[in-house]
């Protein structure tokens, strides 16, 4: 669903969004960077966003076994992306990340979704 359709929906539904501005995953920058990681600068934020947003749907759905257990590559990994290092990751840490948000994206495409849901 785009921003556009969901303030239709809601505006349909006589409700306004919380806030008039509305955070966007952008999981098409981060799709083209799982294609060719070696060559393609990690788009950082767009990346940090879909890590955090892929743990907490796992915690939502109750799923957080198909996410890669936490270990120390991605400890680090991660705090290197916040502070925005990640061209100081290593190997492992980069392929830590990779692992992590191809899961993300496999459990994301694994959602239910419905196409008109009840008001």
């Amino acid at each position: 669903m785009t921003v556009r359709q969901a303030r239709v929906y809601a505006s349909r539904r006589g409700r306004q969004p919380a806030t008039s501005g509305a955070n966007v995953l952008e999981l098409v920058r981060v799709q083209h960077w799982l294609e060719d990681p070696v060559r393609r600068k990690v788009p950082r934020g767009a990346v940090l966003d879909a890590w955090n947003f892929f743990e907490d749907l796992a915690r939502g759905l109750d799923a957080v076994h198909r996410l890669p257990q936490q270990a120390a590559a991605h400890n680090s990994a991660y705090e290197k992306l916040f502070g925005g290092e990640s061209d100081a990751w290593t190997t492992g840490e980069q392929r830590a990340v990779l692992e992590l948000i191809t899961a993300g994206v496999e459990l994301w495409n694994a959602c239910p979704v419905l196409v008109k849901p009840a008001r």
